[in-house]
């Protein structure tokens, strides 16, 4: 711990004894949060491609980079209007209103880097584990070139995972201006695997359609994409490898600091603001020259404009 934060009054129950909550997705509720203390780091982006390789790279030509909200079909008919309320899925077809579980079995179209597209279907949904079980997950397939209905989602070892689809896009893109930036975009949502850090950050509680003690939580959000990834300079690289352990926290409360490990950055949605030297090594880096700074995560730096603080177990030299 490198400052203390400033004191935050959020009548915080202890998780294995909350009731459920009747608040909407659109404001969080502190019972909500998931209080992960040390967790881990991870390159991954959003899962896995269509062909179960890393995301992370600039090879998009068989990722799927996003979903198409229309077209939609269900039940063979074409929806008129589809949208997101969080991670629920919302419809219309001539003037009846459609949600939630009715989405079984709708087909979208997912758009590739190529500029191709390929039908998706959902097979299953359910909600998540507890204690962020008021969020939808979705069983998501692709149909393949062979007529053959595969999974969307896999994680590293190339067994399926589930997803949950997300408003806008991201630039998968790396070491480029722009690349790991989110999009707002009205047309297209992203089905973010789980594993990846899109998703990883939403079960962290940091739900970028939310709010929180009237904070909106979007640039939290994209904060932690690229502080799980290590994404320092901002441009969609990853210098981590997965599983490294790191220990984030920010000023809301929604994650907490209670390991004395060692201080590594301050992040916002551009990467690392400031990156501590007396960590691990970051050799390599373009960007840490101009990023190093001895005053980082001290209590000087708190009105900086930081979103997200992270520790590491590191000790000074230690690789990264």
């Amino acid at each position: 711990m490198r400052f203390p934060l400033r004191p935050v009054v959020l009548g915080v129950c202890l998780l294995a004894g909350c009731a459920s909550s009747t608040l909407s997705e659109e404001e969080l509720d502190p019972s909500q949060v998931l209080q992960s203390l040390s967790t881990e780091n991870g390159s991954n982006l959003n899962g896995s491609n269509l062909n179960g390789s890393n995301l992370n790279g600039n090879d998009l030509s068989q990722f799927m980079v996003s979903v198409n909200y229309l077209p939609a079909w269900r039940a063979g008919a074409e929806l008129e209007q589809v949208w997101l309320e969080g991670t629920t899925f919302m419809g219309v077809k001539a003037s009846r209103f459609f949600s939630g579980a009715d989405f079984h079995d709708t087909e979208f179209l997912g758009n590739l880097g190529n500029g191709g597209t390929v039908r998706l279907r959902i097979t299953a949904i359910s909600p998540a584990p507890a204690p962020n079980q008021y969020l939808n997950l979705y069983d998501v397939k692709f149909l393949g070139s062979d007529g053959v209905w595969q999974p969307a989602c896999r994680d590293f070892s190339g067994a399926p995972v589930l997803a949950m689809p997300l408003k806008g896009t991201w630039d998968y893109r790396s070491g480029v201006a722009g690349g790991g930036s989110k999009t707002e975009d009205p047309a297209r949502f992203t089905f973010a695997c789980m594993g990846g850090a899109l998703a990883k950050c939403v079960l962290w509680g940091y739900r970028p359609w939310a709010s929180f003690n009237n904070v909106q939580l979007a640039a939290h959000h994209q904060a932690c994409t690229r502080l799980v990834r290590a994404d320092y300079c901002g441009d969609g690289t990853s210098y981590t490898q997965q599983g490294n352990r790191i220990n984030l926290y920010d000023q809301l409360g929604i994650q907490q600091d209670t390991e004395n490990w060692a201080f590594e950055a301050e992040w916002d949605t551009g990467g690392a603001r400031c990156i501590y030297p007396l960590n691990r090594s970051h050799a390599g880096i373009p960007c840490y020259d101009a990023r190093a700074d001895y005053l980082c995560g001290q209590s000087l730096s708190a009105n900086r404009g930081a979103l997200l603080r992270n520790e590491t177990p590191s000790l000074l030299g230690g690789s990264l």
